[in-house]
């Protein structure tokens, strides 16, 4: 069981849930043991190897090259785009071993909630081992084409690096949208297709049948536009888009 001021952080994200969730390995688990990722992408980002190197070589040296970021860089970007301020809640989506979600918790400060969301058992004890147990911040394991929260939860929500290895992506990115308050902000960082426009179709279309999802520039934008957002942006560097926009009031 988790200690006392872990539990005080589970014990506020519950009364977000929508759906019964049991406490393993220190998150709340709303899908149970009947749940495994069906893609094989999700099947490596579930094993038990991927969440020890992920911080230390997954993420600084293979981002880098997808971005032409740094982490840092990453990072300052990230909360800019989603403008953050103390108490609010943030939702972060396919967490993974929660690096991207623990800079959220000098955000939103001892009042606000920060909250983790991953289908990977593996990923999610990992982010449980390495966030302090002070921090206002709990981890779920749950579907990101099924979030478990009612409607307009949260103030701003957060996809980085995963939005292409998802089954569903256009419908968890829904369900992303859905889950946002009236004014709140999402940021998603992805793939890019780039190059002439006949190419980029090609690359595309193929990469529906393959384990990692290729976007075009325009696909994210549109499907934020269509689904009511405003103030949408996209970053495109090297093979990424950073896509940001707002829940209109």
């Amino acid at each position: 069981m988790p200690d006392a001021d872990r539990s005080a952080a589970l014990t506020r994200v519950r009364a977000l849930l929508s759906k019964p969730a049991s406490v393993v390995d220190g998150y709340l688990d709303v899908m149970g043991a009947d749940r495994v990722p069906q893609s094989t992408a999700q099947r490596v980002m579930g094993s038990t190897l991927l969440p020890r190197i992920y911080e230390r070589l997954w993420r600084p040296v293979l981002f880098f090259g997808f971005t032409m970021r740094n982490t840092a860089d990453e990072d300052r970007l990230k909360l800019r785009l989603l403008d953050i301020e103390a108490g609010d809640s943030v939702l972060d989506v396919a967490c993974g071993p929660g690096n991207t979600t623990r800079t959220f918790v000098g955000e939103v400060g001892s009042h606000g909630l920060v909250v983790g969301v991953d289908s990977s058992p593996t990923m999610l004890a990992r982010a449980v081992s390495d966030t302090p147990p002070g921090d206002p911040l709990a981890y779920v394991r749950a579907d990101g084409s099924e979030l478990p929260f009612d409607d307009a939860t949260f103030d701003a929500v957060s996809c980085y690096g995963a939005l292409y290895l998802m089954d569903d992506p256009f419908g968890s990115l829904r369900e992303m949208i859905r889950v946002l308050k009236p004014g709140g902000r999402i940021a998603v960082l992805t793939t890019c297709a780039r190059g002439p426009a006949p190419v980029r179709r090609l690359e595309v279309a193929a990469s529906r049948i393959a384990p990692l999802r290729l976007f075009d520039a325009d696909e994210i934008t549109d499907a934020m536009r269509d689904a009511g957002l405003v103030d949408v942006t996209c970053r495109v560097t090297a093979a990424s888009q950073t896509v940001s926009g707002r829940r209109g009031l």
